[in-house]
């Protein structure tokens, strides 16, 4: 038996519409966020930052970060990855990291909203991943802005909601 959600319901899309949609992190409107009164950003890694797997950040990811910086943005990064793995790619950026995150779940969000001190509607949360990544933000009234995934190499897991996304995004 197969059965198609049809999501036809505007509560149903609260807390899984994005704020705003990016074909990736490097086209992310900085100036934009920053006229939104944004003064600090939750940044998943995997799949937004780097593709999936070991590895620290390469030089694009690293200029990113520093312009982000330099443009007065407070930076966390948010993943639900091991603690080795998290702590290779930001070892030396100067960011606050919440590793082991569970997202959505609320308390990885709660951390690193206390690490960056600023007020929920000062925050954007950067990801590529509806339930995860934006659910989590949504639900806790940060923003939300969804990049594509950097690489369509992923876990059979993430590989699943991404069909689940599906109809989500082809709203925008």
């Amino acid at each position: 038996m197969v059965i198609l959600l049809k999501f036809n319901d505007d509560r149903i899309y609260k807390n899984l519409l994005p704020d705003r949609v990016y074909p990736g992190i490097y086209d992310v409107d900085m100036a934009g966020l920053r006229s939104a009164g944004i003064k600090g950003l939750i940044l998943d890694v995997d799949n937004t930052l780097k593709p999936p797997g070991p590895g620290g950040p390469d030089e694009k990811a690293l200029d990113w970060i520093d312009a982000a910086r330099e443009s007065g943005f407070g930076i966390c990064l948010l993943s639900n990855s091991l603690r080795g793995r998290v702590l290779k790619f930001s070892s030396g950026l100067g960011v606050y990291s919440v590793v082991g995150a569970k997202k959505p779940a609320a308390a990885g969000f709660i951390k690193a909203i206390r690490l960056l001190g600023l007020d929920a509607s000062r925050i954007c949360v950067i990801g590529d991943q509806i339930y995860t990544d934006v659910l989590g933000a949504k639900r806790l009234g940060l923003m939300a802005v969804y990049t594509l995934p950097m690489t369509k190499k992923e876990e059979f897991t993430v590989a699943l909601k991404r069909i689940l996304e599906y109809p989500i995004l082809k709203r925008y």
